[in-house]
């Protein structure tokens, strides 16, 4: 984030203080409370997800030409394959043949896949290299190679489009603003320090609102994190369809008039960038976190994807029992606290009788976020 941002968000900060305020929308807003529980909503969230870029992973899982990573983000089976000059290739994971999976192994290194079905093999890059008998007189070139997705790395991040033939560009989706942001952080001088995979029984857009304001920090997380940040002063600032909440830490309190931006302001607050449709990255200060949520074919089941990136020095074995004790106190606060009255939410939330919840103008992250999902549906439904 560069220094006149920085600059620009103490300032807006002070005025929060003095005001005793935050960002607040035009007006409260309801929203439709069977978006958590509607199959045919969850059916045009999933197709949302496939027409945008998404982040699946991150490039330092595949540093070397052959590495090769399988993933079903997005109810989608993918493979992800380094290429011998250093490119990407994001691939269905389906042999052209019968639909068997080509790669049945989670990660490795392999010039070569070879489909365990009938033996069809494929090159890296998802050409046919043969099919092994004289059956098929019609399978060659592309009829026969494996279908390629849309794939971008930047910021070290690995997006894709999980829809054959569409076009991507990172930078576009992200808008200037965003995109300049994360060149600032040197997100791309980035290595993974942690990467996990939880299966919740949560409808997915749970995962990112408790991300999207700080109004139910004071209440919910007493004893966790609300001794050390504000439930009020936070700024919400739109980008397109994405978002930026920034949160003051209460180490703020004594210096806010006196701390200069930069690092010495950059650790008094806590930054939450919400991209659409499915990401939350979270600013720690020494560290980010990736939060990544998929439907899992059903409204009240999603997949989330949680990365850690930190220094390639942070990342060194001998930091290993700080990064426990961080992951320890992250799902302690996200899973036993956020997600846990998620549930009991999603429990309850059939039983509203006038279908709808309401969204306050102390929630303006909230409002964008279904605002924009909304939107992106109806017009789904629309064309």
């Amino acid at each position: 984030m560069d220094l006149s941002t920085q600059r620009e968000i103490l300032d807006r900060l002070n005025h929060n203080y003095d005001a005793n305020s935050e960002t607040l929308a035009d007006s409260d807003m309801f929203h439709r409370a069977t978006t958590y529980s509607d199959p045919d909503y969850l059916a045009a969230e999933q197709t949302v997800l496939r027409q945008n870029p998404v982040i699946i992973g991150h490039s330092s899982s595949l540093p070397n030409a052959g590495d090769f990573l399988t993933d079903r983000s997005l109810g989608l089976p993918i493979l992800l394959s380094r290429q011998t000059d250093g490119s990407l290739k994001a691939l269905l994971n389906i042999c052209r043949h019968r639909g068997s999976p080509v790669c049945l192994e989670k990660s490795g290194n392999a010039k070569i896949f070879v489909c365990p079905y009938h033996a069809w093999s494929y090159r890296s890059d998802g050409s046919l290299l043969r099919a092994p008998s004289v059956a098929f007189p019609s399978v060659e070139g592309e009829v026969g190679s494996m279908v390629e997705l849309p794939v971008e790395e930047r910021h070290g991040l690995i997006w894709v489009v999980g829809t054959p033939g569409a076009t991507i560009d990172v930078a576009a989706h992200l808008g200037p603003e965003i995109d300049a942001d994360f060149s600032s952080f040197g997100l791309g001088d980035l290595v993974l320090e942690r990467d996990a995979v939880l299966t919740e029984d949560l409808n997915w857009k749970y995962i990112l609102d408790g991300f999207l304001e700080v109004y139910h920090i004071p209440k919910l997380h007493t004893l966790s994190i609300a001794p050390y940040i504000h439930g009020k002063y936070s700024l919400f600032d739109r980008f397109g369809p994405h978002g930026r909440l920034v949160a003051a830490r209460k180490s703020l309190d004594p210096i806010r008039r006196e701390v200069e931006q930069g690092p010495d302001f950059m650790k008094h607050v806590a930054v939450n960038y919400q991209l659409f449709p499915n990401t939350i990255i979270v600013w720690q200060g020494d560290h980010f976190e990736i939060w990544t949520s998929y439907p899992d074919g059903d409204p009240s089941r999603c997949t989330v994807r949680v990365q850690s990136l930190t220094t390639r020095a942070m990342a060194a074995p001998e930091y290993k029992a700080r990064w426990d004790r961080n992951w320890d106190i992250l799902i302690g606060t996200v899973v036993s606290e956020d997600w846990a009255i998620s549930k009991t939410v999603q429990s309850g939330i059939p039983y509203l009788t006038e279908d709808r919840v309401i969204l306050g103008r102390n929630e303006p992250g909230m409002q964008h976020f279904h605002g924009m999902l909304d939107r992106a549906v109806s017009d789904l439904k629309a064309a």
